[in-house]
């Protein structure tokens, strides 16, 4: 007997109704907003294979293509936004690294921070920070590096009213004064005055002859902030460097005013008054008693009233000077410093040593160098050597200052050359090693004033080196450069001479005296003779009557063998400017132009033992030697 047993649910009923994961614990369901998430995602992308068996060739379908939009809406968005996202990645370190080097210029890490720049801008081309970071230090480096990060800032329209007058400084620092003053015009037609500005005003414009525009700027200013009296003084002294008389006169007034004050900003005033060359009997004596009263000046300023004093009295010096080292005989070795450096201008070496003992001498840097100096001066030989070779005096000063006197003992103790020799290069590597270029300029003009000029040009070469890494002034490195051409013309060293001339250019490209130099140079040993002479033609427009620029007009078209041309040039030269090497051209000139009397007579007046570069003394020898035939160029 069959019996039947109803079954409680339909297959299909339980398949759908069972667990499909056994490890799961049916009582732990997830949250309740959840569920909705994870059934969706379950039925894309199923957890289990039982769960894949349930799913249906739709969701497979709409599985796939969701799978397919998510990876490639990925891939979109990473090739449209890689470049920025690295950009920024980059952006971000390049701001720390420029962050950085801030903190090292900060500490003094100068060089640290440059190259730390640097790398900031090499990882991140395009990190305005970076860029104008580089911006600013080349520009206080005087690079025309600098030039190249303002245009990438112009270029990313980065540019911001500091950022154009650091363009002005920076134009300003490179010689190109004409440019600076017109990029400042343009800069002040569109910002509003401001202290920054002003001073950056007084410096383009302030040593210039023609300064009505930086007048009208700092009195609109004046008017607008009579408050300021720091722009009060700066107008005072445009005022006074004017040629106007009565702009003269109102500056004065105003200096005066500031003077009267009993502050910081009144002895400024008062200092500024006593560097002016020439002052009235009533002001010099207003600023004598001033000087001496005024409640924030110090023993420089008492000296300075002393300077004052011997120039309005000169009859009187002796006594101010006694008087003034009864004052100073129980001071303390600072306040003693200033009075010292006075007597020993002065002359008055004999009362240094009243004043100062040796053992208190010995125990200051500076009030030791004016004592060695006033030895010097009474020329107390054996003291002076007892004290430079003293181990207590070579702990006081500095390696270069010990090095420099005992050069200077072995010169007037009359030693042999060799001695002076060595001890003038000891003396040079010394300033080198401690990047003193006042040092290496003192000891190229003592090398040169005694005739080692080789020394002197190697010193004044590295005192150019130290002052541009110190970034000074350009007065300092155009009295090096200056030097330099003097000492390679002296050394008898053309292509020195050509170097040197070509980097003073380069420095100072509208300095026409430098290019002048360099174009004389040029066309003696023969290189750029084209150039040379469009350059010698220009100069020549400028003064037509240079004798200089019209000899060196001759030998341009005389290397080019344009006799004819080079003889018309040298029509109505006077001989006395020149220098007997280039008398000795002339001579070769015109003896090339037949005119051979002439040239036989300048060549007789030339010291044939006269400095002169290689080229001129080959053009003086065949002058010499072939008075009466064509002397040719030689290449």
């Amino acid at each position: 007997m069959i019996t039947y047993t109803p079954r409680s649910q339909p297959p299909s009923l339980m398949l759908w109704n069972q667990n499909i994961d056994p490890n799961k614990d049916p009582s732990q369901k997830p949250f309740v907003l959840w569920r909705p998430f994870i059934m969706a995602w379950q039925w894309l992308v199923p957890p289990t294979v039982a769960h894949r068996d349930r799913q249906s060739p739709l969701a497979r379908w709409i599985a796939a293509f969701v799978i397919i939009s998510i990876c490639t809406t990925l891939l979109l968005l990473g090739i449209v936004y890689a470049r920025p996202l690295k950009n920024s990645y980059k952006n971000m370190r390049a701001e720390s690294m420029v962050k950085e080097a801030r903190r090292m210029a900060e500490n003094d890490q100068v060089v640290n921070a440059v190259m730390k720049a640097q790398e900031a801008v090499l990882f991140a081309p395009e990190s305005i920070d970076a860029i104008r970071l580089n911006f600013e230090y080349f520009t206080l480096m005087k690079r025309d590096t600098a030039l190249y990060f303002y245009d990438k800032l112009k270029e990313f329209g980065a540019l911001t009213p500091a950022d154009e007058q650091m363009h002005v400084r920076c134009l300003l620092n490179l010689g190109r004064p004409k440019e600076a003053s017109a990029a400042l015009e343009q800069l002040m037609r569109v910002e509003q005055p401001s202290e920054a500005l002003m001073k950056l005003a007084e410096d383009v414009w302030g040593q210039r002859e023609q300064n009505k525009p930086l007048l009208n700027v700092l009195r609109i200013f004046h008017e607008n902030h009579p408050e300021d009296k720091v722009g009060a003084l700066r107008f005072a002294k445009v005022q006074i460097a004017s040629s106007n008389p009565s702009e003269v006169g109102q500056g004065m007034e105003l200096l005066w005013t500031l003077a009267a004050q009993e502050d910081v900003l009144g002895l400024q005033a008062l200092e500024f008054i006593d560097s002016l060359p020439s002052l009235s009997p009533m002001d010099a004596d207003k600023l004598i008693q001033r000087l001496k009263t005024h409640p924030k000046a110090g023993d420089a300023h008492y000296v300075a009233a002393l300077k004052r004093e011997v120039l309005q009295a000169p009859e009187r010096k002796k006594a101010i000077v006694m008087d003034a080292v009864a004052k100073y005989r129980d001071k303390k070795r600072d306040q003693l410093l200033p009075f010292v450096r006075w007597l020993v201008e002065q002359g008055e070496f004999l009362q240094v040593l009243t004043i100062l003992p040796e053992e208190e001498a010995k125990a200051h840097q500076g009030l030791l160098e004016n004592y060695l100096n006033a030895l010097t001066m009474l020329q107390r030989f054996n003291d002076l050597e007892r004290l430079v070779n003293d181990p207590k005096v070579a702990d006081i000063l500095d390696p270069t200052t010990v090095a420099m006197f005992r050069a200077h003992l072995a010169y007037v103790l009359k030693k042999p050359a060799e001695e002076l020799r060595g001890k003038l290069i000891a003396a040079k590597d010394a300033a080198q090693a401690n990047g003193r270029y006042p040092a290496l300029l003192r000891i190229a003009q003592y090398g040169e004033d005694r005739g080692h000029f080789d020394i002197a040009e190697d010193a004044y070469r590295l005192a150019i080196k130290a002052a541009q890494r110190a970034s000074a002034s350009a007065r300092i490195e155009r009295e090096a450069f200056t030097g330099l051409i003097k000492a390679c013309e002296a050394n008898q060293n053309t292509e020195s001479l050509l170097q040197a001339t070509l980097h003073a250019v380069q420095r100072w490209p509208d300095d026409n005296t430098f290019i002048e130099r360099h174009l004389y140079s040029s066309l003696l040993a023969g290189r750029n003779i084209e150039l040379s002479l469009r350059g010698s033609q220009n100069l020549l427009k400028i003064q037509p009557k240079d004798h200089l620029r019209k000899l060196t007009v001759a030998l341009a078209f005389w290397r080019l063998h344009d006799i004819d041309q080079a003889v018309r040039y040298l029509n109505y030269i006077d001989l006395n400017p020149l220098s007997e090497g280039q008398r000795a051209v002339f001579a070769a000139i015109a003896n090339s132009g037949g005119f051979h009397d002439e040239a036989a007579g300048v060549i007789k007046a030339i010291n044939p033992k006269a400095s002169m570069l290689p080229e001129e003394r080959r053009c003086y020898e065949r002058a010499l030697e072939q008075p009466s035939s064509v002397v040719r160029p030689q290449p």
